[in-house]
């Protein structure tokens, strides 16, 4: 069994634990695909200094992760399950877009040894494109029309194949906010940005 089931998807901190994934029940009634997903670092839109020992794998090779949607069919309810851990999001079926929020902890080294409360806030949002969407923008992130439209193609949903869900393209953000009691040497907040591309895994029948 795992120590923990960690949230967040940027593998910033050393604790990182591996989940019984495989012993997850993923809530609601459709599972909608498990994605792999690789996020690249876009300095333009980032704040945080690289160069800082905290923050010394925000690197320009970016890094990869993995997590699977899920929906209620019912309340409309939407989660992104990652290393076992299922986090609340929203759904949009007009723009096809999830949205993942979750702090966590982040004890951070700079911040001091008596400082606490320190955290993390990963913001996930990417729009889920289906097979025939994907390929009308030639399976490529950087293709998907930036006035808010859709690749041209039948929207995500249930087949008797599965559910219809081939590309998902976004970004992440990570907000690091600084500790709040304690002895605090960190005092400011800052923002990493990634863009974010995933390519839906066909495994167990997802």
């Amino acid at each position: 069994m795992p120590r923990s089931r960690r949230p967040l998807l940027l593998p910033l901190l050393a604790f990182v634990a591996a989940a019984c994934v495989s012993e997850t029940v993923y809530p609601g009634d459709v599972v909608v695909g498990l994605f792999g997903f690789h996020a690249q670092a876009d300095w333009s839109r980032t704040d945080c200094d690289a160069g800082s020992p905290d923050f010394s794998r925000l690197v320009d090779g970016g890094f990869d992760f993995s997590g699977r949607f899920s929906r209620d069919s019912v309340d409309g309810g939407a989660w992104l399950t990652v290393n076992g851990f299922s986090r609340s999001a929203t759904y949009d079926p007009v723009t096809q877009r999830y949205v993942s929020v979750q702090r966590s902890g982040a004890p951070l080294p700079s911040c001091g040894e008596t400082c606490q409360g320190a955290q993390m806030e990963e913001t996930l949002s990417v729009v889920v494109l289906s097979d025939s969407q994907s390929q009308a923008m030639g399976s490529q992130c950087a293709n998907l029309p930036t006035d808010g439209s859709l690749p041209d193609g039948s929207v995500p949903g249930p087949t008797v194949n599965g559910y219809d869900t081939k590309k998902a393209c976004g970004n992440l953000k990570v907000t690091f906010l600084p500790g709040t009691s304690g002895v605090c040497t960190c005092t400011t907040s800052c923002t990493a940005v990634y863009g974010v591309e995933g390519d839906r895994r066909f495994n167990a029948g997802q």
